[in-house]
């Protein structure tokens, strides 16, 4: 072989392994972040649920409260659910956000996995017409 052929394949394996590098590293990343927004999204709902737990207990007790009160009550309840359903709103804008962003990371994800596949073929084949090279220069050598 001669040396340019020899650069050319030395170059050649080298863009090849740091392509693969590249391509399993940004598969793990996005793995990760996928990971942490799930993890997110799990307790923004938590806390959804945990809130309008706390505005029907809330709306129980003030509402067995005794006739005299009734008026104190209502207003009290009234600011009560006011507050718990700015909070709910809240961290249902939040979970909305939080999966737009998972959308889209679970789209780099698949992405990414798709040219790792598509890599990891081209570097059988590559394989593959090396050896085959390898057999034809032997049997001229021979």
């Amino acid at each position: 072989m001669t040396q340019a052929f020899k650069k050319q394949q030395k170059v050649l394996q080298d863009a090849k392994r740091d392509f693969l590098k590249t391509t399993k590293q940004a598969a793990a990343k996005l793995a990760r972040e996928k990971k942490r927004l799930d993890v997110e999204l799990r307790r923004i709902n938590a806390r959804v649920k945990q809130n309008q737990a706390r505005l029907k207990s809330k709306a129980g007790r003030l509402a067995r409260t005794s006739k005299t009160m009734a008026e104190k009550t209502r207003q009290t309840l009234e600011v009560q659910v006011a507050k718990y359903r700015k909070m709910v709103k809240a961290a249902r804008e939040e979970a909305s956000v939080a999966r737009k962003e998972l959308g889209i990371v679970r789209r780099d994800l698949a992405d990414a996995r798709h040219h790792l596949s598509h890599a990891l073929h081209i570097d059988r084949a590559i394989s593959k017409v090396e050896k085959a090279m390898a057999k034809k220069l032997a049997a001229k050598q021979k």
